[in-house]
């Protein structure tokens, strides 16, 4: 039993060049990866769940369920098993607890990466984790929202932040997108601009997060993940991880890097993951 949706952008008839082709994909894993088969081979993202998995995501209320309600398009569901599910899913009335945790990557890069390839990779953090914490703080205080430009816009004129200010937030998107393209001529130079904005959105949602009693500190292990590519970004730059031979101790998680889903918890590798980062560095420097 296998279900199949377009989500995003696409299915909301409103891509662009730096939009990303994302599907979900619900059911048996070898199925599932005959049956997207040839969306893969045409450059869209997959996100798979087994149906356990997206049965917890939805009954903990996760809001990437309500992005596949809102802005999904079913192309394939047996037995009506996606469509049954997302009609009774609701969302939770409140995801301020949650905020904590998804500006804690704001917060960790104390200035500017001195690097080309760390500053691509500082916007490509920051884009998610400001998406995320809109996500949640639109959620929160009005109807779910999860396209960024409208995001950013709702929450420049809550926060107070200027035009310019959230001009260079809209630059993100660029951002992100010319790291994962890995293009080597893009302007830079305003990340300082940028950092400063979202700053200041994280301090907002920080004034937030403190007033609930009960915040949560949520953790799926995305970012630790991430805080690894870092290392790597800082150290050799990413075109050269991407040429890693098979074989090599890395190529498991640059590969799961590559291709992540913020939403999935990790496999429980990270300790592993951490040590080979360590011993690869430290090779790098005797060398």
């Amino acid at each position: 039993m296998i279900s199949i949706c377009e989500i995003g952008s696409v299915a909301r008839c409103e891509s662009d060049i730096l939009s990303d082709k994302d599907l979900l994909a619900v059911g048996c894993s070898v199925e599932a990866e005959m049956a997207v088969s040839d969306y893969k081979a045409s450059g869209w993202n997959i996100a798979h769940y087994s149906w356990l998995e997206f049965n917890e995501m939805a009954q903990s209320q996760s809001l990437f369920v309500q992005h596949v309600k809102q802005d999904g398009r079913i192309v394939r569901d047996d037995q009506g098993y996606l469509r049954n599910l997302l009609d009774i899913y609701r969302p939770n009335c409140n995801y301020t607890e949650q905020l904590s945790s998804a500006i804690k990557p704001i917060r960790l890069f104390g200035g500017v990466e001195s690097s080309y390839w760390g500053k691509l990779f500082q916007a490509d953090i920051l884009y998610v984790a400001v998406r995320n914490a809109c996500i949640l703080h639109r959620a929160t205080v009005a109807e779910p929202e999860f396209d960024f430009k409208r995001l950013i816009d709702w929450a420049s004129c809550i926060v107070g932040l200027t035009p310019a200010e959230k001009d260079t937030l809209l630059r993100l998107r660029l951002l992100k997108h010319a790291y994962r393209a890995r293009c080597t001529a893009i302007d830079v130079s305003d990340l300082i601009e940028i950092s400063s904005a979202t700053r200041k959105l994280a301090n907002y949602w920080a004034g937030l997060s403190c007033a609930t009693e009960n915040a949560k500190e949520v953790s799926n292990g995305y970012f630790e993940m991430r805080a690894l590519e870092g290392q790597l970004v800082r150290a050799v730059g990413p075109v050269y991880m991407d040429k890693l031979d098979r074989s090599h101790e890395l190529t498991e998680l640059w590969s799961t890097i590559c291709n992540s889903d913020p939403y999935k918890p990790r496999p429980p590798r990270l300790q592993k993951w951490s040590k080979n980062v360590s011993d690869f560095l430290a090779w790098q420097h005797r060398h």
